[in-house]
């Protein structure tokens, strides 16, 4: 007569602890590279944000610019486009709110070029951003 092996084999108490350790660390690497992402979709999300903003404005400021000129005071501030967080910008009584912005000012080379500098926030960051018109022409 042939003796069977009636023992039965089972995972062991250390076996299933090794284990749900590997899934608690697969677990947290998971949830940590998924807050990972959302914060980076957040950011870009904010710099999409405010290149829109600046796009707007620059848009406007210019078509007027092009079209009429502007007289910009020593301050680097004009009394036609003005900008103020809580009114956004204002050109020639036309107002554009802009979330992202912060200011706006005005430089003046020879009686034609302006140079338009936006400063705009980015993840609680300033930063700017410069462009310049040609009145009576494209862009240089």
């Amino acid at each position: 007569m042939e003796k069977r092996n009636t023992k039965k084999r089972a995972f062991t108490l250390a076996e299933l602890a090794v284990v749900l350790a590997v899934i608690a660390i697969a677990a947290t690497m998971v949830v940590t590279f998924t807050s990972l992402v959302s914060n980076r979709r957040a950011e870009a999300q904010s710099r999409l944000d405010a290149l829109n903003d600046i796009k707007v404005a620059e848009a406007l400021i210019e078509n007027y610019i092009e079209k009429n000129g502007l007289e910009v005071g020593e301050n680097g501030k004009s009394t036609k486009i003005t900008y103020s967080t809580e009114n956004g910008l204002n050109v020639n009584g036309k107002e554009q709110k802009l979330e992202r912005v912060t200011d706006i000012s005005f430089k003046v080379s020879g009686n034609t070029l302006y140079y338009c500098t936006v400063t705009y926030e980015v993840a609680d960051k300033e930063d700017t951003y410069t462009f310049c018109v040609l009145k009576g022409g494209s862009n240089p």
